[in-house]
């Protein structure tokens, strides 16, 4: 028999005390060891002022509002509803592109005296009507002057995006022509492969009443290159707000960052999209249509919860069949009266034409006028009186016919 105490020391390893630690030493030790990304972006790439992360534009709403703009986040509205002469209506690269609709608002507001701040970023209906784009490739910004004493209070604990410290940005490409009378605010210079430099970063010109800035590269205003002193983009950025807020009647101290088509507006729903295919379609509608033939048949054939009641059908006899069933049953128990009052009953019908008040009378009334008005009709009135209230023979019963055949044939043509 195994001594406990030595089957406890054999099996120490299993012990919860000893694997415990020795699992957490391995997971720390190969956290430590791990090779971590030193730089580069991470997250969320729009530039959306709710964002604060490296690639957002969180901090130029913030230096906005400590410059003195009123700063308004526009999530649900996704164009301006009129111009005021009083707003900057900044297009920050949005995810979604304006439609051709709110292209055309967001003109017409500039035209009425608003200014618009548009980061481009690729063609959209609002880049095309103000013809310009951008180059996908790219130069360098040039060092601002003096920058290196001004910054070198700042110690930058974070590496720089580009590895050679230096910015490099799209340029703008336009489509239609310079505009005339513009204002640079960003000149590209040829980059390290001594390639030309694409154009302007940064130009603004006016257009109608109001103003209008357009800047070729997302990266001029996110928050990790805002964020560095040595490169000298918040300077442009400021002088660009500076510039479109003058220029009219009155300042426009309003600054409404367009947000809607960051995603930060009505989101359209698996189930909208496919209810207005259905209803506004015309191939939607064909399909609508065959479903609820579908649902009708089906529920035609499937199987019910409570079966239907068989609805007995009880055969009746023809009436010419019951005509001659009634006929050998009044000859079997020979009801010569019963004969009499049903043939009587049909010749006041056809003489009297049906009146009720007339129905409502007994036989010997009727009979009683038909003499008063016939005194000839005596003898047929009484055997047809001596039918109903006695049996009569077999034989008797054509001349109870006749009697009544005259009766009806006199009365008819007396009435008549």
């Amino acid at each position: 028999m195994t001594d406990p105490s030595t089957a406890d020391r054999r099996e120490w390893w299993t012990r919860p005390a000893t694997v415990l630690p020795v699992v957490a030493s391995i997971a720390l030790l190969v956290a430590f060891l791990t090779p971590q990304a030193a730089q580069g972006r991470f997250g969320d790439s729009r530039l959306s002022t709710h964002l604060a992360g490296a690639q957002g534009a969180r901090l130029l709403a913030d230096l906005s509002k400590r410059l003195g703009w009123t700063v308004i986040q526009r999530d649900s509205q996704p164009s301006p509803e009129a111009a005021d002469a009083r707003t900057i209506h900044a297009v920050l690269a949005p995810p979604l592109p304006a439609t051709a609709e709110e292209a055309h608002q967001f003109l017409t507001a500039v035209r009425g005296g608003d200014a618009l701040l548009l980061v481009v970023d690729g063609r959209s209906p609002l880049s095309d009507s103000l013809g310009v784009t951008n180059f996908r490739r790219g130069g360098l910004l040039p060092r601002r002057a003096g920058a290196g004493a001004e910054c070198a209070k700042y110690t930058e604990s974070v590496p720089p995006v580009w590895p050679d410290g230096r910015v490099h940005l799209y340029g703008l490409r336009w489509l239609r022509g310079v505009p005339r009378g513009n204002v640079v605010f960003a000149t590209l210079s040829p980059d390290e492969t001594g390639s030309t430099a694409p154009g302007d970063a940064a130009v603004g010109f006016a257009y109608g009443n109001g103003r209008v800035v357009v800047v070729a590269d997302p990266d001029l205003m996110r928050n990790d290159v805002l964020r560095h002193c040595g490169w000298g983009t918040d300077v442009i950025t400021v002088r660009i707000l500076e510039w479109l807020r003058a220029g009219g009647d009155a300042p426009r101290t309003t600054l409404a960052f367009d947000e809607y088509h960051q995603g930060y507006g009505a989101k359209p729903s698996v189930f909208d999209v496919t209810g207005s295919f259905l209803v506004d379609h015309p191939a939607g509608r064909a399909i609508l249509q065959l479903a609820l033939a579908a649902l009708v048949l089906l529920f035609a054939v499937a199987p019910r919860a409570l079966p239907p009641v068989h609805v007995e059908a009880i055969e009746r006899r023809d009436p010419l069949e019951q005509v001659d069933a009634l006929a050998h049953a009044y000859e079997q128990v020979h009801a010569t009266k019963t004969l009499a009052a049903r043939l009587l009953r049909g010749v006041r019908w056809r003489v009297e034409r049906g009146g009720s008040v007339a129905r409502a009378r007994a036989d010997d009334a009727f009979l009683n006028d038909a003499l008063a008005r016939a005194p000839s009709l005596g003898d047929d009135v009484a055997r047809v009186r001596h039918a109903l209230a006695a049996t009569i023979p077999d034989r008797d019963l054509p001349a109870l016919g006749e009697a009544l055949r005259r009766i009806e044939h006199t009365l008819t043509t007396t009435i008549s």
